[in-house]
């Protein structure tokens, strides 16, 4: 099992799946890519109001899920340890989906 397979299993009884897809109509919704990049926990907290889930394990699971999705473009801060996070608008999002095509003749 990878590392992106088990982030992704979700416990029993917690269905990470409606969460992350809650997560993002609402991210997209309050065009909170015109939020710039902010610290984890404002979007622990953001996560917390949108699921009414107060676990931090589960929210933790849910912004992992998020990120590995593609969702949150990711910026080292000036501390060592330290990251930002943004949400990546619509356009953002919607270039990951597109294919080219490519003929020689």
């Amino acid at each position: 099992m990878t590392y992106i397979n088990m982030i992704r299993e979700c416990d029993a009884g917690f269905h990470c799946d409606y969460y992350v897809e809650e997560v993002v109509n609402y991210l997209k919704k309050k065009k909170a890519y015109e939020y710039g990049f902010i610290k984890y926990s404002n979007f622990k907290k953001l996560i917390s109001h949108i699921t009414k889930i107060n676990k931090s394990y589960h929210i933790r699971k849910i912004f992992l899920v998020l990120g590995n999705e593609g969702y949150f473009i990711k910026k080292k801060n000036n501390n060592v340890n330290s990251y930002l996070y943004k949400f990546k608008s619509q356009k953002d999002l919607d270039i990951k989906n597109q294919t080219i095509t490519i003929s020689f003749d």
